[in-house]
């Protein structure tokens, strides 16, 4: 068997992290680009420096950890995920994939086994696309999905941009973002849903994301006071919002069990007491695991705002702002990984991930796969967030024995 993961130190590595950004609920928060991300980052780099590891960072912040192979020339096994969190996030998304594949390091150096092909372990920008949009901005720049260029001009929600960001973190690296030649990819993650937990499985095998088309709306009407206005010449872009977030709602729950549709995000001008609304921006998305799925419930969303602007009297600009997926994840892989949990004696379930990951823009250059651990009670972005010390030292192990029977 290969050498074992210490369920202690990586559990108390992702305390240690968690502690960075600690929300009063018991979660953390560290939006991407900020103080706290960069803390993170800094702890991460110090615990790959104790290895040894060979530090490189690109221009939108992907930070590359490399364990030379006794076969340098060798494409690298690659892993990882990210540290960056939402507003109200937990402890384990993200941070369980990139902390894994840290205890993977850890456990070869202690076992002193040395690998053929060199092995690359991962942080990516802004996964989570809650300070910057979109999300999965790092990888999307590594994989050429959006230029560099395009995703430093992007702008927060207080007008900073990302390449300020950046350059006040201290995380612009000198190396133009690129693929790096990876002979595969492999990704861990919290399941983030309830299957897991509901039917006893310890690992499952990620062989597919969902087809995720994301859009910003504006809602224009006609700036007017709350008083004199009458509520028939009232051109409210706030109200027609709401109507639009029902109407998201109702597309989602048509597109169960396959499907899903959301509104997350909203801005409202001029937000003042006594002025009945005037312009509202929402962000939205459909997916669907079924892409022609996901292009109908697009389509019933359009058919739904233009009622909504022709019955209220305002506009409504959609702005389809970018779509990712279906991705099929590499089936040898995720065969490799099926195999090693069933060494382990640990129950196995194939299933399509429903969030995105990086692990989708990944996939275009090299193969790749996912694994999921169990999240208990299904409960994700939020301060509950949890898995076991157990289910998380399973998920590493099973990483672990991949990437050695990868790499040797």
């Amino acid at each position: 068997m290969t050498p074992a993961i210490n369920a202690d130190r990586l559990w108390q590595s992702i305390m240690d992290i968690a502690a960075i950004g600690p929300t009063p609920e018991g979660g953390s928060c560290r939006l991407a680009l900020t103080a706290e991300d960069a803390e993170a980052r800094a702890l991460f780099l110090r615990w790959c420096g104790a290895l040894g590891l060979a530090h490189e960072q690109d221009a939108i912040g992907n930070m590359f950890l490399r364990r030379t192979g006794t076969s340098p020339a060798d494409g690298a096994v690659a892993f990882g995920s990210h540290l960056d969190t939402v507003p109200t996030g937990g402890r384990f998304d993200g941070v369980f994939g990139v902390l894994a594949g840290l205890e993977v390091m850890r456990a070869l150096a202690d076992a002193g086994i040395a690998t053929r092909a060199p092995l690359e372990l991962v942080n990516w920008t802004n996964e989570e696309g809650s300070r910057f949009r979109p999300a999965m901005m790092g990888s999307r720049v590594f994989a050429g999905d959006i230029s560099l260029e395009a995703a430093l001009a992007v702008t927060d929600d207080d007008g900073i941009s990302v390449a300020t960001a950046l350059r006040d973190s201290g995380q612009a690296g000198p190396l133009t973002p690129s693929p790096r030649g990876w002979a595969c990819w492999l990704e861990a993650h919290i399941e983030q849903g309830p299957v897991m937990e509901a039917n006893g499985i310890d690992i499952g095998i990620v062989t597919g994301t969902m087809h995720v088309r994301y859009f910003q709306l504006v809602v224009t009407g006609e700036p007017s006071h709350v008083g004199p206005t009458a509520m028939g010449r009232r051109r409210d872009s706030l109200a027609a919002t709401a109507e639009a977030i029902l109407a998201i709602e109702r597309i989602g729950q048509a597109g169960e069990p396959g499907g899903r549709a959301s509104a997350s995000w909203i801005r409202n001008l001029p937000n003042a007491r006594g002025n009945v609304s005037h312009a509202t921006h929402l962000h939205c998305d459909v997916r669907h695991e079924d892409a022609p799925r996901a292009v109908a419930m697009e389509a019933a969303l359009r058919a739904e705002l233009a009622a909504i602007a022709e019955r209220r009297g305002v506009r409504i600009d959609v702005d389809p702002y970018t779509t990712v997926g279906a991705s099929a994840f590499d089936a040898g892989l995720g065969a490799l990984l099926r195999q090693k949990a069933a060494e382990r004696q640990l129950t196995t379930r194939n299933m399509t991930a429903a969030a995105m990951h990086d692990s989708v823009l990944v996939a275009a250059h090299c193969p790749s796969a996912m694994l999921f651990i169990p999240s208990v009670g299904g409960i994700t972005h939020n301060p509950a967030e949890y898995s076991t010390k157990e289910q998380v030292a399973r998920g590493a192990q099973v990483l672990l024995d991949s990437v050695l029977a990868l790499a040797r």
